[in-house]
């Protein structure tokens, strides 16, 4: 009886988390109400985590258990009961209102209507935007509610700010195109919502009391007698030519054009950063021949007609190339020899046919896209006009406020004719720059708030002009491979030269620098950018990579084997960041993730994920060591580093739980609902099962075996990737804005 409920209980969960998996990409292909209808919603689903339950609840106490054991599955149970009571019982809609208009529809998530037994009224509704720029901060609903008593209560609702009344609550959820609407998203959870709250507040004791309980099974790794002797069974371990050049003003003119500032994807930034993107953009680096990021750009502003036959774009695809005759590098000339030879692969990509070709002619026709926007200045928003209390920067062809001056509105239609006349006709450098001054003077004398402080503007000079990741994760994996080899080698041959010792000293000299240059990255970014820098992909691997270096920083003095690990793993994470989909660019935040519980979730959940990799990395030592010897000292070894492993599963895991339900809490204060069964929440669900599976070695004997454990533990980090790289840039859902 008790192997068939261990059975049905592990069974159905591996069926669960194949479901799940299958779900996400059945999702890209046939869309969310799709899989919430048939598959999320569907009563054999629901059955499936009915099944789990029950078969859990009857075999967990068919052994003895400890106390937090006892308190860490009751939190699941909890949570699970919300989540039925939540499905069963809950009321969610939407509520539309215009000013002058009480309302008192709901209208369900079914489609339904129902009547309210109160009534509710716009009082105003207000976008808030970022100091200078169209990029909204916060949308801001007031409201009045009125019931039938005649009672009058006052509510305001903004992104992560919700309005609770008798028990319901209220989010912004979207508003009318002209202003005078707003629509609010209603939620009334009596019972499921509590009992999950309490289920999560529970399991964060639990988790935080498996690390702690003394007859935990983490504080007996940390009492095992190879830990006191410093793993002296593995003692042995290593720590382990050009064509003619085209017009473009001389480079001391270009950095003066560098020091302007320029309003771009919702921020005020220096001129620098969005020639260095624009640049990077077309032609994957800074620098295009020995011209500057601020050259090349003032060049296709300035010099058109040279730069359209400079060689500058970067055509990925091998096979476009062939079929069109590009280079690898091409001209803006060549995409128009008979045409636009990518029109009929643009035309197809957004028919559907999203084949490599088609998606690389898409990429290839953004980046021309934003060439030929540069002829009528549109993105060129370098002057500041204070307009109704509000700060707004606007390019030359702009309609401009009718309040702005006539002096000031000169200045502004015709500083790029000066510009070109001075520059181009007359080639006087000197009278250029000092134009290129006043119109800096300007953006100083009316910018007003919207323009950085001097401070920020260094940082970003500074983070422009030293390419951090490409630099640390070349040193990062070329140092961490020479430490592997080593350490692989003295494993296999049973001792360590005298002069690999050196390298211990040597390896954790490069890790601190690595690390303290990559905090200082860090810290110019959230300088910039005034927030945490945990916003975009590229910004959450550097976090995973510091979170590497900072745990292999903490523990190296006692294991002095994980440094090969630590800076193979940061290196690795680093490359990531510097791959092209990784898009480096310093933004704000869209405003519903402009909370610090976004900070607190991401961060934890990065935590987790970087402690996981080094799960990952014990695991293929240990297969490497297995397939290459198999004698007593390679099983002791091997055995070492399952200890090493699950030292590092225990926190990882109690911070993927924590990270978890802090997202949930989070989703919960930004749009009303905390599951939604988004694929990367669904992803991360499957990491939290299957690793929180390998610590079950008690009832799945075979986990016991450090060469199953480490092979298990390999697999399993590939959930992780598809978490992280998959459901980013792979599926569809909320989180691919992460």
């Amino acid at each position: 009886m008790k192997k068939a409920l261990k059975t049905a209980a592990f069974g159905v969960i591996v069926v669960i988390m194949a479901v799940m998996a299958v779900a996400t990409f059945v999702e890209a292909g046939q869309g969310t109400q799709f899989v919430t209808e048939k598959i999320y919603g569907s009563w054999w689903f629901a059955l499936l985590w009915g099944i789990a339950a029950i078969a859990g609840i009857c075999y967990f106490f068919t052994s003895k258990k400890t106390l937090h054991d006892i308190t860490l599955h009751c939190a699941l149970l909890l949570i699970l009961a919300g989540a039925l009571a939540t499905s069963l019982t809950s009321r969610v809609g939407t509520v539309h209102l215009r000013y002058g208009k009480p309302s008192s529809t709901l209208v369900l998530d079914s489609g339904d209507s129902i009547r309210l037994p109160f009534s509710i009224e716009l009082k105003n509704f207000t976008i808030d935007y970022h100091n200078g720029t169209s990029m909204p901060s916060d949308y801001i609903t007031e409201f009045t509610i009125s019931d039938s008593t005649g009672m009058n209560v006052g509510g305001i609702v903004s992104m992560n700010n919700v309005f609770d009344y008798h028990g319901i609550r209220f989010f912004q959820t979207s508003f009318d195109s002209d202003m005078l609407g707003s629509t609010l998203t209603y939620n009334e959870d009596r019972i499921g919502k509590p009992l999950t709250y309490i289920g999560y507040y529970l399991l964060f004791l639990s988790l935080v009391w498996m690390l702690f309980a003394p007859s935990g099974g983490f504080r007996k790794l940390l009492h095992d007698s190879r830990l006191r002797k410093g793993l002296s069974v593995v003692a042995l371990l290593a720590v382990v030519p050009d064509a003619g050049a085209a017009s473009t003003f001389s480079r001391e003119v270009a950095d003066a054009f560098g020091n302007m500032l320029i309003e771009k994807d919702g921020r005020v930034c220096p001129f620098e950063t969005v020639a260095m993107d624009f640049t990077k953009k077309l032609y994957g680096g800074t620098e295009y021949k020995d011209y500057s990021a601020e050259q090349v750009l003032v060049g296709f502003l300035f010099f058109e007609k040279e730069w359209r036959g400079e060689p500058v774009i970067k055509v990925k695809n091998r096979e476009l190339r062939n079929l069109e005759g590009l280079k690898k590098y091409s001209s803006l000339n060549d995409f128009f020899t008979d045409g636009y030879v990518l029109g009929p692969y643009v035309e197809e990509y957004y028919k559907g046919k999203r084949t490599g070709v088609n998606k690389a002619a898409a990429e290839l026709d953004d980046r021309i896209a934003m060439i030929m926007s540069l002829r009528d200045g549109g993105w060129l928003k370098m002057f500041p006009i204070e307009s109704e209390g509000r700060v707004v920067w606007y390019n030359p062809t702009d309609r401009l406020p009718s309040s702005t001056d006539s002096i000031q509105a000169l200045f502004i239609r015709h500083a790029f004719n000066m510009i070109y006349e001075t520059g181009v006709y007359c080639q006087d450098d000197k009278a250029l720059i000092g134009l290129i001054g006043q119109m800096r003077k300007y953006q100083e004398k009316y910018g007003g708030a919207s323009v950085p402080d001097g401070k920020k503007l260094k940082a970003e000079h500074i983070y422009n002009n030293v390419p951090f990741t490409g630099l640390l994760f070349k040193v990062n994996l070329t140092v961490g491979m020479v430490l592997m080899l080593l350490l692989v080698r003295s494993m296999i041959a049973g001792k360590r030269r005298s002069w690999e010792k050196m390298t211990d000293t040597a390896g954790v000299a490069v890790l601190s620098l690595s690390f303290a240059a990559l905090s200082f990255c860090i810290a110019l970014r959230w300088a910039i950018s005034g927030r945490a820098p945990l916003g975009n992909g590229y910004e959450t691997m550097l976090a995973v990579a510091w979170c590497v270096q900072l745990v292999t920083i903490t523990a190296v003095w006692r294991f002095r084997y994980l440094l090969p690990f630590g800076m193979i793993l940061s290196g690795f994470f680093l490359l990531v960041s510097s791959i092209g989909q990784m898009d480096p660019q310093i933004t704000p935040l869209m405003p519903v993730l402009n909370s610090p519980l976004l900070s607190i979730h991401v961060s934890v959940i990065m935590m987790a994920y970087a402690l996981l990799s080094f799960t990952f990395l014990c695991g293929v030592v240990a297969l490497v060591i297995i397939s290459v010897k198999r004698d007593e000292k390679a099983s002791e070894q091997i055995a070492a580093l399952k200890l090493v492993s699950r030292l590092f599963l225990y926190p990882a895991l109690a911070l993927l739980g924590i990270g978890i339900f802090v997202g949930a809490i989070w989703a919960d204060y930004s749009w009303g609902r905390y599951w939604g069964w988004d694929p990367k929440e669904v992803w991360a669900l499957i990491n939290f099962l299957l690793y929180a599976i390998a610590l079950h070695d008690r009832s799945l004997p075979w986990l016991r075996r450090p060469v199953a454990y480490h092979a298990y533990m390999c697999i399993a980090f590939l959930t992780v990737l598809m978490t992280y790289i998959g459901a980013n840039y792979f599926l569809v859902g909320m989180h691919s804005y992460a």
